[in-house]
């Protein structure tokens, strides 16, 4: 009998080798344990004539990652990401410090106080807000959020905080919205809220509340295909993809996968595809007993581009391997302990994944086992080269700044795994420091956070109900390792719809302390798209 959810996978004899198959996987667990046990019949099988992606709205948005994976691996030639905080102007080391204070960029003549603007088209793609005094508490139920679009006067979204951010008041529904007690003691919506002619967000009742926000949008040059944001919008794709944390992501019908073992001596590789293309990698699983995982690497190359050997640990988040692992949607580990990847990977024309074991001490072989799913279909325009840069941050107490991403030329941002620690402190004010990101040689940053958890949907060094760190895991973010004893944070968040779109190079950097002055040691990994260099292989 077939575990529940097995059929329509295929898999080859897992005592060795591997082939290629056609199958779905339909989460890292159940796609290995098919590779562990088989399933008859399905040598052989090629791609359906018929299949393919699904079908696709005449006009996808930036932000509607949901109705096709594949388009954020997109680098865009035009538009931009903004995000505004509440952030301190002045330098102060508690960002907003006291009541009275409120990080208004105006108030209006009726009394609001406006906290975000944005002209033109786009979408307002994350909310993130906080209150409280040492620890996060429920929201004010007398303070009011307002989302006026278009010019109007009449707001398209005018509701109390805890409503917005309750998860039952559509279309602000769990999973898209989570509140402090899911999301780590932060409060959240990834509701898209799109405007072809300019947004205003204000605050009505907070004019001496404390009060912590961060709001990001993503913004188009072009406002064809943009459909304003009216409350009424159906958005059970994008809650769909989000309750699939820890299963397959990618919709659609079954495509080809190869999938085997490898059993590998220290210092051993085994190639595990070579791929033509054009296509894309759309599903990279792994399973090995987790004592071995920080012996393990993956080479990966696309279109005779430099490969890049990246550690098992940061290209599936692993960082906090000692303890729980890192668990998102597209990049971490299952329940099971399976490794799984789902971020697309396009290449033009050929692509190759090698499994690489370090030439350090331990058993004569390892066992792993793998499978690598394909899309069947070519690179969406525009697809950028999928880029892993990993930065280990060693002990400096004279450094107010690590960099976390740094890189010339065109891209895309989507994703970001840290782990962190105080260089010899204790206490979290570690994570007090602010996120700074400057795109094409700016001065001044066109996105300026709020603090280290804030970053990582969170709030308070974690601090909830009560009122100890807690670890989390929702499918956009989460923290799987707060150690209290010798304090360490690592923490995951991708960025999907609010992706970082740069042009002219991107300088991201994170504040070592409220005020640079604690110096920080870890381990980060950047996941981001690099456009394709000129003269290289087209996407035809």
């Amino acid at each position: 009998m077939q575990p529940e959810g097995l059929s329509g996978w295929c898999a080859s004899d897992a005592g060795g080798g591997g082939g290629r198959r056609r199958g779905r996987l339909g989460g890292a667990a159940l796609a290995l344990i098919a590779l562990l046990g088989g399933v008859a019949g399905c040598a052989g099988v090629s791609r359906d004539p018929g299949s393919g992606p699904p079908e696709q709205p005449a006009a996808l948005m930036p932000w509607e990652w949901w109705r096709d994976p594949a388009m954020l691996s997109v680098v865009p030639e035009t538009g931009r990401t903004v995000m505004r905080s509440s952030h301190c102007p002045t330098g102060c080391a508690h960002d907003r410090h006291a009541a009275g204070d409120s990080r208004f960029l105006r108030r209006t003549p009726g009394g609001e106080g406006v906290i975000f603007e944005a002209e033109g088209a786009g979408a307002v793609t994350r909310i993130w807000m906080v209150m409280g005094d040492g620890v996060s508490e429920p929201l004010d139920p007398s303070i009011r959020l307002r989302v006026r679009l278009d010019g109007r006067r009449r707001p398209a979204v005018d509701l109390p905080l805890p409503e917005l951010f309750s998860g039952t008041t559509p279309p602000f529904l769990a999973p898209a919205v989570a509140d402090r007690t899911v999301s780590g003691g932060g409060n959240v919506s990834y509701v898209p809220i799109a405007f072809r002619n300019g947004c205003q967000i204000s605050l009505v009742g907070a004019d001496e509340a404390k009060i912590w926000f961060q709001i990001a949008a993503r913004l188009v040059d072009d406002p064809r295909g943009v459909r304003t944001f009216t409350g009424e919008e159906d958005l059970e794709g994008l809650g769909s993809a989000l309750r699939r944390l820890g299963a397959d992501p990618w919709p659609g019908p079954p495509t080809a996968t190869l999938s085997g073992s490898a059993q590998l001596a220290p210092g051993e590789g085994a190639v595990i595809a070579d791929l033509e293309g054009p296509d894309m990698i759309s599903g990279l699983l792994i399973r090995a007993p987790r004592k071995h995982w920080p012996r393990l690497g993956v080479r990966l190359a696309f279109d005779g581009g430099e490969p890049q050997l990246v550690p098992a640990l940061d290209l599936f988040g692993l960082l906090g391997a000692q303890g729980e692992p890192t668990r998102t949607l597209l990049v971490g580990a299952d329940a099971q302990d399976d490794l799984a990847i789902y971020l697309p990977m396009p290449f033009l024309e050929r692509a190759t994944v090698e499994l690489l074991r370090r030439p350090v001490e331990g058993p004569a072989r390892i066992r792993v086992e793998y499978a690598v799913r394909t899309a069947g279909r070519a690179p969406p325009p525009g697809a950028g080269v999928f880029t892993v840069q990993v930065r280990r941050h060693a002990a400096d107490p004279a450094a107010r700044e690590l960099t976390l991403l740094e890189l010339p030329g065109a891209g895309s941002w989507v994703g970001l795994v840290a782990d962190l620690a105080p260089v010899g402190g204790s206490g979290w004010t570690f994570l007090e420091g602010d996120e700074r990101v400057l795109i094409g040689g700016e001065a001044t940053p066109s996105w300026h956070g709020t603090g280290v958890e804030d970053l990582f949907n969170g709030g308070f060094y974690f601090r909830a109900a009560n009122g100890q760190p807690t670890s989390f895991s929702t499918a956009l973010a989460g923290a799987s390792v707060l150690r209290r004893q010798s304090p360490r944070a690592v923490m995951a968040r991708l960025l999907l719809g609010d992706a970082v779109v740069f042009r002219g190079g991107i300088s991201a950097t994170l504040e070592t302390g409220p005020e640079g002055e604690l110096g920080l040691t870890g381990r980060t990994v950047a996941f981001v798209y690099v456009a394709r260099p000129v003269g290289g292989p087209e996407i035809r």
